[in-house]
């Protein structure tokens, strides 16, 4: 009886098998048997992405949830009618009452809990259809047609409240905040047949009194193939157009009608220097200040803005239990800036790593033994590291997730656009990524009206997916070590190394 007992609590009906009870056995078998066939097909029809993008849907976690308690309730009248109301030898109780607290009530309160969580963190981290908006309704119709056709917008002088710095540190927008170039919707790409995603990281520090984009990502998705290319935009760039029709300008105070500094302080141009010339208000004009900006630069449609805190990147990579990446290049940096400790000594050589979130994004944010160029490329080898580790068990992962990306992660995807999403990159999972490299000699000087048409050429030829070239894996070294110490007063040379 005790081992009946125990094939139960594995699986309802084992134990009325082994008694042979076979019509009981197979009752009690086929609700569960029944869900795990539908989702086994659904995995063969869609792969592990289809049961995810399930999950995300706006109805996934009430579904999931319903699912979880039947089956928990099914399982414990399962273990009762095998016992049955006669009494039995005080071992066989224990067993029973200990079994069902270890296999039955453990496993699906964790469920619960993982659960619940996901349905917070896709509540407040992705936009809702009819969200209320802090900013105005005006549109950054550049950014749906870069070269910047469309209406102008009318700008707002009046910053939220809710959208300003916050005890020294300038807060992302509010967790689901709907934004006035959002494309609701449950698909977020257009007819161009491509999804393509302006990735942001943000340095918002407490010792830093702005915001400041030192990443921009472009990362493009070809619908029907699942292709994916990703191309890094330059922070240092001078000069870039401003989108038409984004604002009045002053002809004689800006002819060029472009940023005269660095592309990066777009944001601080939008909601400091002259927030009066942008649509929006605070967080949310800073954001789509820098969103219309690419896409004017590039050429590209972007349909959809992710903007992840360095200080969040830490978090989120510990929450996932750190990242596996193999390094192609050593990494030396004599003073590398760590957040919140200072200048730190840092040392990563070629071959295979685990890294920590801390260790993560000190590969790749240092840039002092290259160049820029040079941690895009590394940026893009951390991107795909992370996209390599999320599957169905990163659901179970969703509460820490959850805590670890309040507040620090924050985009305009809506939720009703989840599951398009994680089925397009789940069919992008078994493709090869593109790490598209630009040339440097076409960013590093300032830009000029010509050699701004010359770098939306190239990034188009980059972004072209049918025929883009898939960079070589790296040759692990046997022995790989990485160190962040304390920077010394005399800080050693550097070895040589190539850059990207």
């Amino acid at each position: 009886m005790l081992l009946a007992i125990l094939l139960t609590l594995l699986f309802p009906g084992l134990g009325h098998a082994l008694q042979r009870r076979r019509r009981a056995a197979s009752i009690f078998a086929a609700p569960p048997l029944f869900v795990a066939a539908l989702a086994l097909l659904r995995v063969a029809l869609g792969g592990s992405a289809a049961l995810i993008a399930i999950a995300v849907a706006p109805s996934g976690p009430l579904l999931i949830a319903l699912l979880n308690i039947a089956l928990a309730l099914w399982r414990l009248v399962a273990l009762l009618n095998l016992i049955g109301g006669a009494p039995r030898p005080l071992t066989q109780r224990v067993v029973a009452v200990l079994g069902a607290v270890v296999f039955i009530a453990a496993p699906h309160l964790a469920i619960a809990r993982a659960d619940a969580a996901l349905d917070t963190i896709l509540a407040g981290t992705f936009a809702s259809v009819g969200a209320a908006s802090v900013s105005p309704s005006a549109t950054y119709a550049q950014s749906a047609t870069p070269g910047g056709a469309g209406t102008t917008p009318s700008p707002s002088t009046t910053p939220d409240p809710s959208e300003t710095a916050l005890s020294g540190r300038e807060v992302l927008p509010p967790l689901g905040v709907e934004t006035p170039w959002a494309k609701g919707g449950a698909t977020p790409w257009g007819s161009d047949g491509a999804f393509t995603l302006l990735l942001l990281g943000s340095d918002g520090g407490a010792d830093r009194w702005n915001r400041r984009m030192d990443v921009m990502l472009l990362i493009k998705v070809d619908v029907a193939s699942g292709a994916i290319g990703m191309v890094g935009i330059p922070r240092n760039l001078l000069n870039a157009p401003f989108p038409l029709g984004s604002a009045e300008w002053n002809a004689s105070t800006d002819p060029c009608h472009c940023l005269v500094g660095m592309l990066n302080s777009t944001y601080t141009e939008a909601t400091i220097t002259h927030p009066e010339r942008w649509p929006g208000s605070g967080v949310v004009a800073g954001i789509g200040a820098v969103r219309s900006m690419v896409a004017t630069l590039t050429g590209q449609t972007i349909d959809a803005v992710l903007v992840a805190d360095l200080v969040g990147v830490i978090k989120v990579v510990d929450a996932m239990g750190g990242v596996e990446m193999d390094v192609p290049q050593r990494v030396i940096d004599a003073k590398y800036p760590d957040p919140g400790h200072g200048d730190i000594y840092l040392d990563i050589s070629v071959g295979h790593h685990h890294f920590d979130g801390r260790m993560a994004l000190a590969y790749a944010r240092s840039r002092h033994q290259d160049s820029d160029y040079g941690r895009m490329y590394r940026q893009q080898l951390l991107l795909k590291a992370i996209r390599a580790q999320i599957g169905p068990a990163t659901i179970l992962q969703a509460p820490d997730l959850a805590n670890a990306a309040a507040g620090f992660v924050w985009t305009d995807i809506s939720r009703e656009a989840l599951p398009s999403l994680v089925e397009l990159f789940g069919r992008a999972q078994s493709e090869s990524v593109c790490q598209l490299l630009v040339r440097a000699g076409n960013f590093t000087d300032a830009l000029t009206p010509k050699s701004i048409v010359r770098v939306q050429g190239e990034i188009a030829h980059l972004l072209d997916l049918g025929h883009c070239a898939v960079l070589p894996a790296p040759t692990p070294s046997p022995k790989p070590t990485a160190s962040l110490l304390p920077s010394p007063s005399a800080s050693p040379p550097p070895s040589a190394a190539t850059s990207p």
